[in-house]
């Protein structure tokens, strides 16, 4: 049963894009939607943060064995507020530091499962939200020897946003958000 806030939501805010992605290896099919500017989300249903960084007139791309993408960012701790998740996440995620002061909200995604729940599945269901900021770097941790805490990003580096457009493997999600920048 959809919460009564999405509902609220997806009632008043049309999507920009539209997508559909399966996590886990095919497990976990999802109906991805990208949402352009603020909205009054229901905090406990936001289970990540995403950032994308922008260091001058470029912007981070990170790069992992299922491709490249610029929303740096990952899932929320207990007790952090958003922009604690996205300072934290990118940095882990892309050893980046990003100026607290810079952070801005693009927008937010919605995910819903297309599946039915899994036993062992303790997050929102069916339907979950990521906020999507942008946020400013301010320098590069660990220099050229940084790696990902968690093993999952192999690398990051800076591209153009045009490049960033060409090369992102969220392509029209990620576009949704690179086009407010």
């Amino acid at each position: 049963m959809r919460h009564p806030d999405v509902a609220r939501l997806l009632v008043v805010h049309t999507p920009a894009a539209t997508d559909e992605v399966s996590w886990l290896g095919g497990a976990m099919p999802l109906r991805v939607s990208a949402h352009a500017g603020p909205a009054d989300l229901p905090d406990e249903l936001v289970t990540s943060v995403r950032c994308v960084v922008r260091v001058g007139e470029l912007v981070v791309l990170c790069e992992n064995v299922d491709g490249a993408h610029v929303l740096a960012g990952g899932r929320r701790e207990c007790g952090e507020t958003h922009a604690d998740t996205a300072r934290r996440e990118v940095h882990e995620e892309a050893g980046w530091l990003l100026d607290g002061e810079s952070l801005r909200p693009l927008g937010w995604l919605h995910f819903e499962h297309l599946a039915p729940r899994r036993p062992d599945y303790d997050y929102p269901y069916p339907d979950f939200l990521q906020v999507v900021f942008q946020g400013t770097a301010t320098e590069r941790a660990g220099g050229s020897d940084w790696t990902d805490t968690d093993g999952y990003e192999l690398r990051s580096r800076l591209v153009s946003v045009a490049e960033a457009r060409r090369t992102s493997l969220n392509g029209p999600l990620a576009t949704t958000f690179l086009d407010l920048l």
